[in-house]
C-alpha cells in the first residue's frame, strides 16, 4: 500500500510540473517568435498566432507574414500538445473515473490538433495545395479539447465537493469555448479583408484559458501534495517524539 500511494504521488507530482512548465514555455515560444519579426512587425492584436509558424515570407489572407524563427513556434506547437496529453494522462485518475475517462479523450485530442497545426503551417502554400484543411482542423481539435478538458476536469471536481477549484476551470473552458466560436463566426463574415484585430483577440481569448486552466490545475494539485508531504512530516515528527 505505501508503494502504491507513492507512485500516484510520483504521477500527480509529475503531472503538476508539467502543467505548470507547459504554458511558460509556449509563452516564451510565442514571445521569442514574435520578436524576430521586423518587416512587418509582429502585432499581438492584429496577426494571428498561426502566422508565427509560417515558414518563408509572403501574403497570407490579404497581410503578409515573415516569421524568421517559425521553426520555434512549431516546435512549440507540437511540444505543447504532447506535454499537455502527457499531464492528462497523469491527472485525470484524480477524477470520478467517467469524467477522468472522458477528460483523456480530451486531451489525446488537443495534443493531436497541436500536432496537426505544428505540422502543417498555415502557410499561403498550404492555401495553394489544400493542405490548409489539415491545420485549421488541428486548432479546432486543439482549441475545443482544451477547453471542454478544463469544463470537463472543472465538473468532475464540482462532483467531488471542489467548489471553488471546479467552478473556476469550467468559467475557463466556457470563456474559450464562447471565444473560439466568435472567432471562427467573426472571420467567416470578414473572410474578404484577412486576419483582422476582433478575430485575433478572439482566438487568444480561445487559447490563453487553456494555459490558464493548466496553471490552475498544476498549482492546485502541487500545493496539494506538498501539503500532505508536510502534514506527513509533522506527524512522523510527532510520533517519534512520543515514543522517543
Amino acid at each position: 500500500m505505501p508503494a502504491q500511494i507513492g507512485a500516484h504521488r510520483v504521477r500527480a507530482l509529475t503531472g503538476s510540473l508539467l502543467l505548470i512548465l507547459n504554458p511558460l514555455l509556449y509563452v516564451t515560444a510565442e514571445g521569442v517568435s514574435a520578436a524576430a519579426w521586423t518587416h512587418p512587425a509582429y502585432r499581438y492584436g492584429f496577426n494571428a498566432i498561426s502566422d508565427l509558424g509560417v515558414p518563408g515570407c509572403g501574403d497570407l489572407a490579404g497581410h503578409p507574414v515573415c516569421s524568421p524563427r517559425h521553426a520555434v513556434m512549431n516546435t512549440a506547437f507540437i511540444s505543447h500538445g504532447a506535454l499537455f496529453a502527457l499531464a492528462v494522462l497523469l491527472l485525470a485518475p484524480l477524477l470520478a473515473q467517467r469524467y477522468g475517462r472522458r477528460v483523456r479523450i480530451l486531451g489525446i485530442i488537443t495534443g493531436l490538433g497541436l500536432l496537426l497545426v505544428g505540422t502543417f503551417p498555415g502557410s499561403p502554400e498550404a492555401v495553394a495545395d489544400g493542405t490548409i484543411a489539415l491545420h485549421t482542423s488541428g486548432a479546432a481539435l486543439a482549441i475545443f479539447g482544451g477547453n471542454l478538458a478544463a469544463i470537463t476536469a472543472g465538473i468532475g471536481l464540482l462532483r467531488q465537493a471542489h467548489q471553488r477549484f471546479g467552478t473556476a476551470l469550467v468559467a475557463l473552458g466556457t470563456a474559450g469555448t464562447v471565444s473560439v466560436v466568435v472567432m471562427f463566426v467573426w472571420a467567416a463574415i470578414v473572410a474578404s479583408s484577412g486576419v483582422i484585430t476582433g478575430v485575433a483577440v478572439a482566438e487568444r481569448g480561445s487559447v490563453y484559458t487553456i494555459m490558464a486552466a493548466e496553471l490552475l490545475v498544476g498549482i492546485a494539485v502541487f500545493t496539494a501534495i506538498c501539503r500532505r508531504a508536510r502534514r506527513g512530516a509533522d506527524s512522523a515528527l510527532m510520533e517519534r517524539s512520543i515514543t522517543a
